[in-house]
């Protein structure tokens, strides 16, 4: 029930206060509710987040588990990392169909680009935990600081916001920022019935595997020094 009560109250809370109290509003040539513009970016962001950030903890989270059974280590970043993953995704199901339940126009042809954008995603998610939940077991300083980092990647990254409204001085932000190339083509599946990949779903094919592998080099890497500082 929490699976699917939870992602609706998060909605009314954050189009509550962006979009009555600040009056946020979608981009002026995009006819939509900035409710339904915030919801379709929000949850895929959750995804990810909630995926990196709890795989990042995965290793010192299970650091008896490591010392006494042999395993293959990245098994407890990436269950972790995948079962944050699938549960934020599943919220998101349940506000697509809210969404066209209230009469929200979303493009249903593109859902499977869409499902193609999201599986990109967590690849990316999945090789950032890896990448974290290493650096983490030698750098514990890592773990109170990544959730200030990732809110501010948060807030970096037109979710709540048009990407007209930032400052000028921050529009090349916008195009190497990899969570904003996600973002556009989830926006453009739900709401331009994209549904053919081009160019920019290559940046995103090329992202997550620039990710995955950096993320298993340097976890294969540390991993066989774990037991020495957990």
């Amino acid at each position: 029930m929490w699976l699917i009560v939870n992602p609706v109250l998060l909605l009314g809370v954050y189009g509550f206060v962006f979009g009555v109290i600040f009056e946020a509003r979608a981009p002026a040539d995009l006819d939509v509710p900035f409710v339904a513009w915030l919801a379709v970016a929000l949850w895929p962001w959750l995804a990810f987040s909630d995926g990196a950030l709890r795989g990042s903890q995965a290793i010192l989270q299970h650091s008896a588990l490591i010392s006494k059974v042999a395993l293959p280590r990245h098994l407890l970043t990436g269950s972790t990392q995948t079962a944050a993953f699938i549960l934020q995704l599943l919220g998101y199901a349940v506000i697509l169909i809210v969404l066209t339940l209230l009469g929200i126009d979303l493009s249903l042809v593109s859902l499977p680009y869409l499902l193609f954008v999201l599986a990109t995603l967590y690849l990316f998610s999945l090789g950032l935990g890896l990448l974290l939940s290493a650096l983490q077991v030698f750098v514990r300083d890592l773990e109170p600081l990544l959730p200030t980092f990732f809110l501010f990647w948060f807030f970096l990254t037109p979710i709540l916001y048009s990407p007209e409204i930032m400052p000028d001085f921050m529009s090349a932000w916008l195009s190497i920022n990899p969570m904003n190339w996600w973002i556009t083509e989830v926006r453009e599946a739900l709401f331009n019935g994209k549904s053919v990949p081009d160019s920019n779903f290559l940046f995103l094919v090329t992202g997550s595997l620039v990710s995955l592998w950096a993320g298993f080099a340097v976890f294969n890497r540390l991993s066989p020094y774990f037991e020495d500082f957990l």
